[in-house]
C-alpha cells in the first residue's frame, strides 16, 4: 500500500468525494480521504491522503488556505454562489463608486461567520445541505474565523476580483454573501480557486488525468508525496532501537533514546524516525519533563 499525499489540481464540476473515489481507483486502494472539502464548482488545490497518511487529518485540516476568485454584486443567491436561485431582484451596482478598501477592511481579522445553508457543515450529524434541500429551516450558530489577508479590485461595474488568506473553517461563499449584505445590494461567489493549503501550493499539484497517466505508465509514485516528507514543519527526531520499541508500543520516549533532533527546536510535536529512515510516529513533548509521548503511531505493516 502507498502511504502519502497527493496534491490534486481539481477541475470544475466534480465534488471532493468524486475526486477521492477516482484516486482510489487510480491507485487501487480503499484507504484514501481528502483534507478539506472543495466545492464542486471551485477549482484548485485538494489534498488527498493515501494509506496511513489519512491519519494526519487533524494536522492538515487546521492549516491556513489561500483563495482567489470573483464575486458578483447586485443579487444574493440561495447557495451563495452562481448555482443558486436569486434571493431577490437584481439591483444596480457600480463598484467604481465604492470604497473597496474600506469595504474589505471590515472583513479582515477575526469575525463571526454563519456557514451557507447549502454546505457540508454538520448539524445533528447531517450536512446542512440535506436540510436545505428539504427546505427545513435550521438555526446554525455563527463560528469565529480569521481572515488574515483580503484584497480586491473591481474588474467591471458588478464584479470584484479578490485574494483571501483565511483560517480553516472559513467559507468564501459566506464571505461573498456578507460583503453583498454590507454593501446593501447582495452578492454571490462567481468563481473560486484554492491556491494554497499550509505549505502546499497549486504549483505542486497534478490533475486527476495526469495522475492516471502516471499510474498507467507504472510511475504512480511520482504523483505522491511520501509520508516521510509530510509535516516537515515539525522537527525530525531519530531514535535508537530501544526508542523504536517504545514508540511502536505507544510508550513514552525518554531523552536517552534520542540519537538526534534536527533542526533543534522547542516544539510541541516531533516526527519520530528510526535510524533507517522509517517514520514511526508523531510524538508530543510532555510539558513537565524531558519525555515524548506518541500522539499518532504509524503501524509497521498494513
Amino acid at each position: 500500500m502507498i502511504h502519502g499525499l497527493i496534491a490534486v489540481d481539481k477541475e470544475k464540476g466534480i465534488s471532493s468525494h468524486d475526486a477521492v473515489a477516482r484516486v482510489r481507483g487510480i491507485f487501487h486502494t480503499r484507504k484514501a480521504g481528502h483534507f478539506g472539502t472543495l466545492d464542486p464548482n471551485a477549482t484548485g488545490l485538494l489534498l488527498i491522503a493515501l494509506g496511513q497518511a489519512t491519519r494526519f487529518f487533524d494536522f492538515y485540516v487546521k492549516q491556513e488556505k489561500l483563495y482567489t476568485g470573483l464575486i458578483r454584486f447586485g443579487v444574493a443567491t440561495s447557495t451563495y454562489d452562481a448555482e443558486g436561485a436569486p434571493a431577490g431582484p437584481l439591483r444596480p451596482v457600480d463598484l467604481a463608486a465604492v470604497d473597496i478598501e474600506s469595504l474589505l477592511a471590515g472583513f479582515r481579522g477575526r469575525l463571526l461567520q454563519v456557514p451557507p445553508a447549502f454546505s457540508a457543515k454538520k448539524f445533528k450529524g447531517k450536512p446542512l445541505y440535506t436540510y436545505a434541500r428539504r427546505r427545513e429551516p435550521v438555526r446554525v450558530d455563527a463560528v469565529e474565523v480569521t481572515i488574515h489577508e483580503l484584497a480586491g479590485r473591481a474588474v467591471d461595474a458588478a464584479t470584484l476580483e479578490f485574494r483571501a488568506l483565511t483560517s480553516s473553517g472559513t467559507y468564501i461563499r459566506s464571505l461573498a454573501h456578507d460583503l453583498g449584505q454590507k454593501l446593501g445590494c447582495g452578492a454571490y461567489l462567481l468563481e473560486l480557486k484554492r491556491e494554497r493549503i499550509g505549505r502546499f501550493t497549486l504549483e505542486q499539484a497534478v490533475t486527476l488525468d495526469q495522475a492516471a497517466e502516471l499510474a498507467g505508465a507504472g510511475r504512480a509514485l511520482q504523483a505522491v508525496i511520501p509520508i516521510e516528507k509530510l509535516l516537515e514543519e515539525y522537527p525530525k527526531m531519530i531514535v535508537n532501537q530501544a526508542g523504536r520499541r517504545c514508540v511502536c508500543n505507544g510508550m513514552a520516549l525518554k531523552a536517552s533514546d534520542v540519537l538526534r533532533i534536527f533542526p533543534a527546536a522547542s516544539n510541541d510535536f516531533f516526527r519520530i524516525f528510526d535510524d533507517e529512515g522509517k517514520l514511526l510516529a508523531i510524538a508530543e513533548k510532555e510539558p513537565h519533563n524531558l519525555s515524548f509521548k506518541p500522539y499518532l503511531v504509524i503501524p509497521s505493516e498494513e
